[in-house]
């Protein structure tokens, strides 16, 4: 079995929701702890925290998970996503990022884009609904040099779009591998739908 590192990126500011987006409350889960759940099945994760760690560390229950830091939040996503891969363990072949802000991503879901990922050649698998890319994207172990040469304020996307010839896509009908959250807005948004769907899954 590939061993994969899931690798969740929760350092940012939330300056628009203005509060932590992974204490937001889902009916009694924060969205960090649906996080977890839904990368359960894979490897030990790694959480890259920011200046909101000791509210986080006081509210969620981290144990068995591996945590790095990023107290520099203007230095952006991609420098969490390097602080996450130099804890990448020797036995890992591959990596999954996400940020933590994808609150109706299931472990079925991952378990599904992991399957593809382990059955596929391609160096990089990523979840797709109407012809736009997911969350989370899963690497071969090989990109995380690519990444981790990216110069300060490049995105990992320039790694991603470098070779599309080595991205594999996987369909989802539900658009639950693109809702993330940016402002209040949004998390009204992704809790009607995460109520939706429970309702219907019983």
């Amino acid at each position: 079995m590939t061993a994969i590192t899931p690798i969740l990126l929760a350092a940012g500011a939330s300056s628009r929701m203005g509060r932590p987006k992974a204490l937001l409350d889902f009916d009694g889960r924060c969205c960090l702890e649906l996080a977890l759940e839904a990368v359960r099945d894979c490897g030990t994760p790694v959480l890259v925290l920011g200046p909101n760690h000791e509210e986080i560390r006081a509210r969620v229950a981290l144990d068995g998970v591996r945590v790095a830091y990023n107290l520099d939040v203007e230095s952006g996503q991609t420098a969490s996503l390097k602080a996450g891969l130099a804890l990448l363990p020797p036995e890992a072949e591959g990596f999954l990022f996400i940020p933590v802000d994808v609150p109706l991503l299931t472990a079925a879901e991952v378990g599904r884009l992991v399957e593809s990922f382990r059955s596929s050649r391609k160096s990089i698998v990523i979840p797709s609904h109407d012809m736009k890319r997911g969350h989370p994207v899963l690497c071969r172990r090989d990109v995380a040099a690519e990444i981790l040469a990216l110069p300060p304020g490049a995105s990992a996307r320039d790694v991603v779009n470098r070779d599309p010839g080595r991205v594999d896509y996987v369909l989802f009908a539900d658009a639950y591998v693109l809702m993330d959250m940016d402002t209040p807005e949004d998390y009204v948004r992704c809790l009607g739908a995460y109520r939706a769907r429970n309702a219907r899954n019983g």
